[in-house]
């Protein structure tokens, strides 16, 4: 009995102690979480493995992540796969469709003062884009000629609505030919006080109120929707929607290096990582590694066993 007693122990306590010991290593990746002194003296192993190398193992991580997770090359293929293509096609139908079955006053509800803020915006940018074009306009020599056509014509008009003695007194003294002669001189006149007229910000305020007013009265009284109020049917929805498609996409592929850039992926998966609490971490790593960590400890029994088994069998021999 004592024989089989002296065979028998060192295998089973080998596989107990290989159990045991396996157990240990792998919970000391985790633990202790923060380091242990004893009298001012650190004791080895503490904290665990994975608390002391956190930050190293989350710029490990973020490093990985960047260079082989998120690139721009497999975010252009997840970009170009038909999964992704079919999927932003229906978001922006959707947000289309949506769009035109509304009216402008719903469009812009809660918005007003934004809305009256970016016009009035827009409007000082535009105003002296219509200044100038004004000008250009009124002082093209086309124009000119008909403007002095036009005054003439309206003078001639004028004349025939007076009396005849009015008539007489204006051609004894050669005010109606002296007026026809001048009529360059009048264009040129008129030219200049209506760019003194654009110029003055009086005018120029009150002409950007009133279009101001008169588009803000407007999108709140129309009741018809945008697809009805700019007669966009079916076909001119789909133009509408393939061509924000192709534009989204487009604008998405040239900037996905400068995006990623930007964000940082390294850094920001890092960071993450660094700041999770060490008891979470561990809950991921042991829910995940469960069934890998109890084959270590089965492995550590097994070879614990058969070290056991060696030494009874040499012992055995050797008596």
């Amino acid at each position: 009995m004592r024989d089989i007693l002296l065979f028998l122990v060192p295998p089973f306590a080998g596989a107990i102690i290989g159990f045991v010991t396996n157990a240990v290593a792998i919970r000391m990746l985790f633990r202790p979480l923060k380091e242990i002194r004893i009298f001012k003296i650190k004791l080895p192993f503490t904290p665990g493995v994975l608390p002391r190398q956190r930050h190293r193992l989350a710029q490990s991580i973020g490093a990985m992540v960047e260079r082989e997770l998120l690139t721009p090359e497999i975010l252009r293929q997840r970009l170009a796969s038909e999964e992704v293509r079919g999927k932003i096609r229906d978001y922006i139908s959707l947000f289309t469709e949506n769009v035109l079955q509304k009216t402008p006053k719903e469009l812009t509800k809660g918005s007003e003062i934004f809305l009256s803020d970016k016009i009035s915006f827009a409007m000082e940018k535009m105003y002296l884009v219509f200044y100038a074009a004004v000008m250009d306009f009124l002082r093209r020599d086309d124009i000119r000629l008909e403007l002095e056509s036009r005054g003439r014509i309206f003078f001639r008009n004028t004349m025939f609505k007076l009396n005849a003695f009015q008539r007489f007194f204006l051609s004894a003294g050669q005010y109606d030919q002296t007026l026809e002669e001048k009529m360059p001189e009048i264009i040129d006149e008129l030219t200049t006080e209506a760019d003194s007229l654009l110029r003055n910000e009086r005018v120029k305020e009150k002409l950007i109120n009133s279009t101001i007013a008169y588009i803000v009265s407007a999108v709140n009284e129309e009741d018809k929707n945008i697809a009805a109020l700019f007669e966009i049917n079916e076909k001119d929805k789909e133009k509408l929607d393939e061509f924000l498609f192709q534009k989204l996409t487009d604008t998405a592929d040239k900037q996905i290096e400068s995006v990623l850039n930007s964000i940082n992926v390294k850094t920001l998966v890092s960071q993450r990582i660094d700041s999770l609490d060490m008891l979470r971490v561990e809950r991921i790593i042991l829910d995940v590694m469960a069934d890998q960590f109890k084959w270590i400890n089965v492995f550590g029994a097994i070879l614990g066993f058969l070290i056991g088994t060696f030494q009874s069998v040499f012992s055995w021999f050797v008596r």
